[in-house]
C-alpha cells in the first residue's frame, strides 16, 4: 500500500516537469523560427480598447525653406538696406513704431520677419500686421520687399486654416466609425435639428460656445474643457461624426497644438482667401548664400547632436563635393592675357599679376559654390534640422541630443552653433593652428554631450568648413541675444519690452547713427502711458558676418507698450 503511495506521489512531479520542460523548448524553438523568419509570424491580439481617431489630412502646409538672391536681398545697391524683424505678435502700433525709427522706405528696403508675425495680443492688431505684409508682399501692387518665415504661432493659425477649409466643405451624411450605429444616429433629435454642412457644424458650435461664455462672465469657462464635454455629450448623436473630424489637443511635443477656441482659431476663421494663401506660402528656413546667412524662428543645429561634430557624416566635418565651377568672363579673359606670350614674347611680372589675379578670382568662385553647397548640407543632412517642430520650436539641446523648447533644460542651441562654426578651418585645415583657445573650445562642446574619451579626443580637430550666421527669434527670456555667429531678435515686445530690427547695408562708410551710450532699459520710468508719444529708441552697432565683408550691422529698438498695443 505504502509503495503505489510513493509511486504515485513521484510520477505527478516528474509529469509536471516534463510539461515545462516540453514548453520551454517550444517557446525556444518558436522564437528561432520566428527571429530566422522560417515561420509566419504570428499575430497577437490585444484586448485594450483603441480610442476612435479620425484620418485626418495634412494641415501643416509646411515650405521647409526658400533660397533668397542679392537682387531679392537688394543688398547689391549700397543705398538698400535689409532689416530682420523680430517677434510682432500681432502689435501693430509697435510694428509701425519701429519702421518709422527706421525711416523705413518700401521703395530701397527689404524687410525679413523672425516668425511669430501673429497670435497673442490683439485680434485686431494681428489682422493689421497680416494686412501689411500681404498687401507688401513682392510682386503686389505696392511697392516693398517682405519676406518673412514662419513662427510657431504662426504655424497654429496655418494649421486651423487649413483644417476650416477642409472641414467646412465637409456635408452629411458622414460615414460613422460603426457602420451600425448609421440607423440610430440619423434618427436621433435630442441633440437639436441636424445640420447639412461643416460650415453649419461649426456655426452652430461657436454659438454654443458664446452661450457658455454670457453664462460665465468671470471667464471660467475653459475651452478645452468645454469642447471635451460636447464631445462625450454627442457620443450616439448625429454630432459624434462632425466632433470625431474635430482635432482634439495634442500631447508631448504638439500639447499647445489644436487649442479650439484660441486665438490661433479665430485669427483662422477670420483670414481672408488671400490672407490664408500668404500664410500657406511662409517657409521656415529663408537662406541667403550671398550674405551667408539663415532666418528661422527657433534655431539651427550645426551637426547631429547625438554624433561628434568631426564623424564623416557631419556636413561641417568635410568638403562637400561639387562639380567644377563655372569660370567666369574675367578669369578666362586675364588668364589667356597672362599666356598670349607664353615662349613667344616672354614672360614678365605683369603677366605674372594677370593669373595671380585670375587665380584668385576662380578661387573665389570655388569658395562660395562649396559654402553655399555646405549651407544646404546643414538644412539637408541634419536630421532634427528638417523637423518643422525643431524649427519652430527650439531653445536647447539636452546631454543626450535632444532637443528640447524648455529656457531651462540643455544648452542653448546658440551656444552649440557659435562653438562648432568657431571651429571652421576654411576648406583646408593645413593652415589652423592647434592653439589653446581651440583645445579650450572643443572641450566644452565635448563636456555637453555624453561622449566617449575617444570621442572628445575626435573633436579637438578643427573643423573643414566656413561660417554662417542665424539670425532667430522665439527666445523673448533671453532678450537680445548677440554672438559672433547667431543673432537673437526676439525682445519681448509682446510684454511690454522692445522691439528689434537688424539693420544691414553693404558700403565701408558708417552713416549709421551712433551707438546710444546707455543701452539699459528702465522699466519703472517709462510706462508709455500715452500711445501718441513717440517710444524710447536704442541703436547698437554689431559685427556681423565674414571679417572684411563690407557688411554694416546695427540693432535698433523701440520701447513697446505695458498694456495693449491697439491697431
Amino acid at each position: 500500500m505504502s509503495s503505489r503511495l510513493l509511486t504515485k506521489s513521484t510520477s505527478v512531479p516528474a509529469l509536471s516537469y516534463a510539461i515545462l520542460l516540453l514548453f520551454l523548448v517550444s517557446v525556444f524553438l518558436l522564437g528561432i523560427a520566428n527571429e530566422f523568419n522560417l515561420v509566419p509570424r504570428l499575430h497577437v491580439p490585444t484586448f485594450t480598447k483603441k480610442k476612435d481617431q479620425y484620418d485626418f489630412p495634412d494641415f501643416n502646409r509646411i515650405i521647409h525653406h526658400r533660397t533668397l538672391s542679392e537682387d531679392q536681398l537688394g543688398l547689391s545697391d549700397p543705398d538698400r538696406r535689409l532689416v530682420v524683424i523680430g517677434d510682432v505678435h500681432g502689435m501693430n502700433r509697435s510694428l509701425h513704431n519701429l519702421l518709422s525709427e527706421l525711416s523705413y522706405s518700401p521703395e530701397s528696403d527689404t524687410l525679413v520677419f523672425a516668425g511669430d508675425v501673429l497670435a497673442k495680443s490683439s485680434h485686431k492688431g494681428s489682422l493689421a500686421v497680416l494686412d501689411f505684409l500681404v498687401a507688401h508682399r513682392p510682386g503686389s501692387s505696392t511697392p516693398g520687399r517682405i519676406y518673412p518665415v514662419r513662427g510657431n504661432h504662426d504655424q497654429m493659425v496655418v494649421q486651423w486654416r487649413a483644417w476650416r477649409d477642409w472641414f467646412e466643405l465637409l456635408s452629411a451624411p458622414l460615414a460613422p466609425a460603426d457602420p451600425s450605429s448609421a440607423a440610430s444616429l440619423a434618427d436621433d433629435t435630442h441633440m437639436g435639428k441636424s445640420v447639412h454642412t461643416g460650415r453649419e457644424f461649426l456655426w452652430l458650435v461657436e454659438m454654443e460656445w458664446r452661450h457658455a461664455q454670457m453664462h460665465d462672465p468671470e471667464g471660467a469657462v475653459d475651452p478645452d474643457a468645454w469642447a471635451d464635454v460636447a464631445r462625450k455629450r454627442a457620443r450616439g448623436t448625429w454630432r459624434a461624426e462632425w466632433w470625431r473630424r474635430i482635432p482634439a489637443p495634442g500631447k508631448g511635443r504638439t500639447e499647445k497644438d489644436w487649442m479650439i477656441f484660441s486665438d490661433h482659431y479665430w485669427l483662422a476663421r477670420d483670414l481672408t482667401r488671400e490672407e490664408a494663401e500668404y500664410l500657406y506660402s511662409l517657409p521656415l528656413v529663408l537662406h541667403a548664400p550671398s550674405l551667408h546667412m539663415f532666418v528661422v524662428h527657433a534655431g539651427l543645429l550645426p551637426s547631429d547632436p547625438k554624433r561628434t561634430p568631426t564623424d564623416a557624416r557631419q556636413p561641417l566635418a568635410h568638403t562637400p563635393d561639387i562639380e567644377a565651377p563655372e569660370v567666369p568672363d574675367d578669369f578666362e579673359s586675364e588668364y589667356d592675357a597672362g599666356l598670349e606670350s607664353d615662349g613667344i614674347l616672354g614672360y614678365d611680372d605683369s603677366q605674372d599679376v594677370l593669373l595671380r589675379r585670375a587665380d584668385a578670382a576662380y578661387s573665389k568662385v570655388l569658395e562660395e559654390q562649396l559654402r553655399t553647397a555646405q549651407e544646404k548640407a546643414l538644412l539637408r543632412d541634419i536630421s532634427d534640422n528638417r523637423v518643422p517642430w525643431v524649427l519652430l520650436n527650439m531653445r536647447g539641446v539636452r546631454r543626450k541630443g535632444k532637443v528640447t523648447r524648455s529656457n531651462t533644460q540643455g544648452r542653448p542651441w546658440s551656444k552649440l552653433w557659435n562653438e562648432q562654426i568657431g571651429l571652421c578651418s576654411g576648406f583646408s585645415n593645413s593652415s589652423v593652428g592647434d592653439s589653446d583657445d581651440e583645445r579650450r573650445l572643443t572641450s566644452r562642446i565635448a563636456a555637453s554631450v555624453d561622449w566617449t574619451d575617444d570621442q572628445r579626443d575626435a573633436v579637438e580637430a578643427p573643423l573643414s568648413c566656413m561660417p554662417s550666421t542665424v539670425i532667430y527669434g522665439h527666445a523673448a527670456t533671453r532678450g537680445l541675444d548677440i554672438k559672433r555667429w547667431s543673432v537673437g531678435v526676439d525682445t519681448g515686445c509682446l510684454y511690454g519690452r522692445k522691439l528689434t530690427g537688424l539693420v544691414l547695408r553693404r558700403g565701408s562708410s558708417d552713416a549709421d547713427e551712433p551707438d546710444d551710450e546707455d543701452d539699459d532699459e528702465d522699466e519703472e520710468d517709462d510706462e508709455d502711458t500715452d500711445l501718441k508719444k513717440k517710444p524710447k529708441s536704442w541703436r547698437k552697432r554689431i559685427t556681423f558676418g565674414d571679417d572684411g565683408a563690407g557688411i554694416r550691422a546695427q540693432l535698433v529698438s523701440i520701447k513697446c507698450p505695458k498694456a495693449g498695443d491697439l491697431a
